[in-house]
């Protein structure tokens, strides 16, 4: 008998697009970090969204559709602090697991995890500590799986 691999079936587009949607509409009714996005993308959250699309894409179906530096475009936000990222995190979970199955859902969180990771180390500086919390979520979603 042959072992027969297992494929993830990767969501489309419009599911990607979707989860966006989902995601940002999440982030805007929170307190702590919706104000700070709304501070910024006022007015633009189309546009917003449409880069979004773009960027997950790339990451997740290896689209290569986003052109820009993620950490040029956070460095000129200003009241971001750890506890915000703790809280996107949390939405982004929350609405991955909510969106997708969990098979699915891990090929979005484990990017956005080490992407968040980077993000406060370029914004903070390296001798920013990644809350302990966060390492452990990572590691929980990057555990070799057992077969």
């Amino acid at each position: 008998m042959t072992e027969q691999a297992e494929f993830l079936s990767l969501p489309s587009e419009e599911a990607i697009a979707a989860f966006v949607q989902r995601f940002y509409a999440n982030v805007r009714a929170d307190g702590d970090i919706g104000p700070l996005f709304e501070k910024k993308i006022a007015g633009a959250w189309d546009v917003h969204l449409d880069k979004m699309n773009d960027f997950w894409s790339s990451i997740v179906l290896g689209s290569k559709r986003y052109r820009g530096h993620v950490l040029a475009k956070h460095l000129t936000l200003s009241g971001i602090e750890g506890p915000h990222f703790a809280r996107w995190i949390e939405i982004f979970i929350a609405t991955a697991h909510a969106t997708f199955d969990d098979a699915v859902a891990t090929e979005f969180v484990r990017p956005a995890l080490r992407i968040a990771s980077s993000l406060q180390l370029g914004m903070f500086g390296w001798d920013y500590e990644i809350p302990a919390a966060q390492h452990a979520l990572l590691e929980s979603y990057t555990a070799p799986r057992r077969s």
